[in-house]
């Protein structure tokens, strides 16, 4: 926990006249409200008290109900909340079934998620002590999943290296969940469309060219409600000892990211550094982008062929299905290999102008490739004037 130290600064102001002055004492400010705060979900699935200046990212359907908290300055959240209601109690063997199949498959991480302990409490849940592999970094997370009535929760809880703190156990016990809310029936998998961020950095891939050039490549998932403009992507590469040694800074490519959509960015460092052995990437705060909503998703057709050398063309037909004219017309292609990361991405500006009901050729070239391409996505976008 770390404690705020606050200065008491005294404004002297002197007033010259007459050959006397006056003093004047600014107040002194009020120290922001630490004390904790009683986070209750809108959908009245559950409640939970955390830190008060800790921001909050939350989701509400009608089957899932989430909340993910982070603590001041953290880009990654500490503690995640999700609810569903499977329609009826589990037995016991039906609760061990549903906690195998979330650890392998239902939680977002899962392909870099490492299971290694699993105890009953005292309070009727499970905990699920695990590590996770990002950006070649190990974090220690645990899961409590319990069954109250017919609801589900999983709290997961990023753990600091010395381990659980008693802030954040008091933050762990503190969850009550409430029987008697209104979720529909689903099915467990619901689960995996729950999310810790509104904005999502997904399917990342590190790799070099021949020449030794090194790239950093993925896509981010917009799980919001706004279609953000121009978001800059940073990445840093760390030393062994942790110091950053290189950055690279760019922007999702296309016009804006649409709500529910992916996006892909592709940061290039030149000659990799030596001794680097992690990385992370940055998305821009809500403060370094914009809302769109003059951006418009529009059809488009395409194929694909590689080249001797190894470039990938891929091309095809934009239209304008609309009853307006629209302009800047861009199409974004991401490449993906067999375990579906971003191996590359590129883009074309292709025309000015498109009038309503007509089409433009277009052609995006992807000179160096991270992997074998296995499938591409081709998105295509114009502005309104």
């Amino acid at each position: 926990m770390k404690t705020a130290v606050y200065v008491l600064v005294i404004l002297v102001l002197l007033l010259s006249g007459c050959g006397s002055g006056s003093v004047m004492f600014a107040p002194t400010p009020a120290p922001p409200d630490a004390s904790p705060l009683r986070f209750e979900h809108p959908g009245g699935s559950f409640a939970i008290t955390v830190p008060r200046l800790w921001s909050s990212y939350v989701q509400d359907t009608t089957s899932l109900a989430s909340a993910a908290f982070s603590a001041p300055g953290d880009s990654v959240p500490t503690i995640q909340v999700s609810v569903m209601n499977p329609g009826r109690r589990f037995t016991p063997a039906e609760l061990n079934t549903f906690m195998q199949t979330y650890q392998s498959a239902l939680r977002p991480d899962a392909s870099r998620y490492h299971q290694v302990d699993q105890q009953a409490m005292g309070d009727g849940s499970w905990r699920l002590t695990g590590l996770q592999q990002t950006a070649g970094r190990t974090q220690p997370i645990n899961t409590f999943i319990q069954q109250t009535g017919t609801l589900l929760s999983v709290l997961e809880v990023k753990l600091p290296v010395s381990g659980p703190s008693p802030e954040l156990e008091a933050i762990i016990n503190s969850l009550v969940v409430n029987p008697d809310a209104t979720l529909e029936a689903a099915e467990p998998t619901v689960l995996a469309v729950a999310s810790a961020t509104a904005l999502d950095v997904q399917h990342v891939s590190v790799w070099t060219t021949p020449e030794g050039v090194l790239f950093l490549t993925g896509e981010v998932a917009n799980r919001g409600s706004e279609a953000p403009g121009s978001l800059p992507v940073r990445a840093l590469l760390y030393n062994a000892d942790g110091r950053a040694s290189a950055e690279a800074l760019d922007v999702l490519m296309g016009h804006a990211l649409q709500p529910g959509g992916f996006a892909p960015f592709s940061l290039r460092f030149g000659v990799q550094p030596p001794g680097i052995s992690t990385y992370s990437i940055i998305l821009g705060s809500e403060g370094s982008w914009q809302p769109r909503t003059d951006v418009i998703d529009l059809p488009v057709t395409n194929t694909s062929r590689t080249e001797p050398d190894g470039r990938l063309f891929i091309s095809g037909q934009v239209s304008n299905p609309g009853n307006s004219v629209l302009e800047q017309i861009r199409v974004v292609a991401t490449i993906f290999d067999a375990e579906q990361n971003v191996i590359a991405a590129g883009f074309s500006d292709v025309a000015a102008l498109l009038d309503p009901g007509a089409l433009v050729e277009y052609q995006v070239i992807i000179p160096e490739l991270g992997g074998t391409p296995v499938n591409f996505t081709v998105l295509a976008q114009g502005l309104i004037p």
